[in-house]
């Protein structure tokens, strides 16, 4: 809801389509308001990677490949795994290596902190015992899949 608005077409921008494949999920012991933090953030960079994309692309590009969000939730196992992908331009592996940590941005400045990621591993890694990692190869987008426990033995609540 939140990111909505940015979600859709503008004059300069012919919007991003938010594909959603929900598994059935049964409950997950968590954080939510922790793990929301965490989706925003991997779909505001999502939302940021495929704009600065377009705007290197020409208009025949951007309508023949628009950009998509693909967001999808599967079990595996005791884990829930939840994917957010975007098929921009991807993300060479000198810069992968270093998405998680604190203060890296390849953001322009006053664009990003570079805390979005390294505050999500944090929930992700501490909080919830699970995994964040990036799959990437440039050229063909980026996904980030977070994987938890369904039932995690939960640390306390400060980040």
């Amino acid at each position: 809801m939140i990111l909505q608005s940015r979600l859709k077409p503008q004059p300069d921008s012919p919007g991003i389509q938010v594909i959603q494949e929900y598994g059935n999920l049964p409950p997950v012991e968590c954080y939510p308001g922790q793990l929301n933090q965490v989706f925003m953030n991997l779909i505001a960079n999502s939302i940021d990677s495929l704009e600065e994309f377009n705007k290197h692309r020409t208009d025949a590009e951007r309508i023949r490949c628009p950009g998509i969000i693909t967001i999808r939730t599967t079990v595996e196992g005791d884990l829930v795994v939840i994917s957010i992908a975007d098929n921009g331009s991807g993300i060479s592996e000198n810069i992968r290596q270093q998405l998680f940590t604190p203060f890296f941005t390849t953001k322009p400045v006053g664009k990003g902190t570079g805390l979005g990621l390294s505050i999500s591993y944090q929930i992700v890694t501490n909080k919830h015992q699970g995994q964040l990692e990036c799959v990437s190869v440039l050229g063909q987008g980026a996904e980030f899949i977070i994987s938890i426990p369904l039932q995690a033995r939960l640390k306390a609540r400060s980040v």
